[in-house]
Formats: C-alpha cells, sequence, structure tokens
C-alpha cells in the first residue's frame, strides 16, 4: 500500500470514528430544539476534499452505516446521503478552489445531504415536506456549518495536502 492509502485508512479510523462516536454520543447535549450539527458529514466532505471523490463516497457510505447501526436509525438510510456528499466534496477538488470558496460549495452540499436524508424520514411522520424543510433542512444546515468552520480551524492541517 502507498502512502496515500494508508493516510486514508488512518484518517477514517481517527478521525471518522472518532465523530460517529461524538454524533451519538454528544450531539444530544448540543442540540437546540431539534437542530442537530452532522460531525459525521463534516468529516466525509473534508475527507473528499483531501482524498477526492471516490475515496470521499467511500467514506460517506462506510460511515454512514455505521453511524446507523450505532444509532436507531434503519441501516442504510444515511449511508446514501453522506456517499453522494462525499463523491460531490472530492468533485469540487477539481474546481481548484481557493479559500473560503470550500465553505460556499460545502453549504450546499450539507443542504442537499439534509433534503435527501428528510426525505427518507418524511415517509415516517405526517409532517408535510415544506415544512421539514423550513423546520429541519435550513437549521441543520446552518448548524452543520457552523461546526465545520470549528472542526476546519481544529483539524485542518490533517486535512490539507501539503
Amino acid at each position: 500500500m502507498d502512502q496515500e492509502i494508508k493516510y486514508f485508512i488512518f484518517t477514517i479510523f481517527i478521525f471518522g470514528f472518532t465523530s460517529v462516536i461524538v454524533q451519538s454520543l454528544f450531539v444530544p447535549f448540543i442540540e437546540i430544539n431539534f437542530w442537530r450539527p452532522d460531525f459525521v458529514l463534516i468529516i466525509v466532505l473534508l475527507v473528499g476534499k483531501r482524498f477526492g471523490a471516490v475515496k470521499g463516497s467511500t467514506a460517506g457510505f462506510i460511515l454512514g452505516l455505521l453511524q446507523d447501526s450505532l444509532t436507531s436509525l434503519p441501516i442504510g438510510i444515511t449511508a446514501l446521503p453522506k456517499a453522494i456528499a462525499g463523491y460531490a466534496g472530492g468533485k469540487v477538488k477539481t474546481l481548484k478552489l481557493e479559500g473560503t470558496s470550500y465553505y460556499l460549495w460545502f453549504m450546499l452540499f450539507i443542504f442537499i445531504h439534509e433534503l435527501i436524508t428528510f426525505f427518507f424520514f418524511q415517509y415516517k411522520t405526517d409532517l408535510s415536506y415544506t415544512y421539514l424543510i423550513f423546520s429541519r433542512v435550513f437549521p441543520n444546515t446552518i448548524y452543520s456549518t457552523a461546526m465545520l468552520f470549528v472542526i476546519n480551524i481544529l483539524s485542518g492541517k490533517y486535512f490539507s495536502e501539503d
């Protein structure tokens, strides 16, 4: 195995599994109303930015399945949106963006992830999809984007290509 694959596996083990544990145990304590950040999605986007689209979607699928297995969610319900977000995060790497323009793209990907996730959840509830968009998707997108800033500041050196 070359050094890049070893570092990818190391990153998934350290940051990925830690984010799943933090998402399961500590996010309920920082939840505001029903709004919660998605730390696993943030790590998947950063992995996609660092390693590319294929590894980003692989990380999204693996961490999505792991997150579903540790929570009360049906197995695989968050694996698809996280895999799509990881792939999109990796494709942004080809645009060669600089500075904070990544955050705008990542905000869009977080929004799309939340749309897909709550599209699946909408079938289990008697709430309308429009209500879920305004009461869950928008606030979760803002909260996850704010946490993306914090996590990128704290762990940015691990996800940079230098």
